[in-house]
């Protein structure tokens, strides 16, 4: 036998059995969150220091010039940018109501780790852009829609997403939201480790 051996990378095990039971449980966890629900949320003025809460701009650049001098929401001036049809995007969502802190717990007992989440919050637009332009990312997202529908683009792909299913988007995999015609509230999570 030579001396020498040729290192080998192991196989990559596939990630889709893990994603789909993920989405299974994302899927059975009714999370009770209305429009009215999430704008009350968004009223708590110190639960939304600087830059947990965005708005997708027309050059699909995160916008957040409705922030105080220390830092905290302007609830007036964000809410001017959601009704004439911007989207937002809050982050690190999953304290935000116990549904989501269950669906939280649920997730760690199964990843063993910690899970990030954003919404992304919108009153429907046919004239603004629906959310940033194709991208990727180098980790697992689950999107679970909690009310209204959209369209996306998943790899060249066009899907709706409506709160009857979720979609899996695995890490590498170009995504966008193309059409957001009405209200919507959608979960997206982080599944890296």
């Amino acid at each position: 036998m030579n001396s020498y051996q040729q290192w080998q990378r192991p196989p990559v095990p596939d990630p889709m059995p893990y994603l789909q039971e993920a989405a299974d449980i994302i899927q059975s966890h009714k999370i009770n969150l209305d429009e009215e629900g999430i704008l009350d949320l968004l009223q708590i003025k110190y639960r939304w220091p600087e830059p947990s809460l965005e708005v997708i701009n027309q050059c699909q650049k995160k916008s957040n010039g409705f922030f105080d001098s220390r830092g905290y929401i302007i609830y007036d001036k964000w809410k001017r940018l959601f009704d004439l049809g911007f989207t937002s995007l809050l982050s690190n969502v999953m304290d935000l109501t116990s549904d989501l802190r269950s669906l939280d717990q649920k997730l760690f007992e199964y990843k063993g780790s910690e899970t990030n989440a954003n919404m992304y919050l919108s009153a429907g637009t046919v004239f603004n852009r629906a959310s940033f332009d194709p991208h990727n990312h180098d980790y697992h997202v689950i999107v679970k829609p909690i009310y209204g529908t959209c369209t996306w683009s998943i790899n060249g792909q066009t899907k709706e997403a409506d709160p009857s299913g979720v979609l899996i988007i695995p890490e590498g995999t170009m995504h966008s939201v193309i059409a957001n015609p009405e209200p919507r509230l959608s979960l997206t999570i982080n599944m890296s480790g």
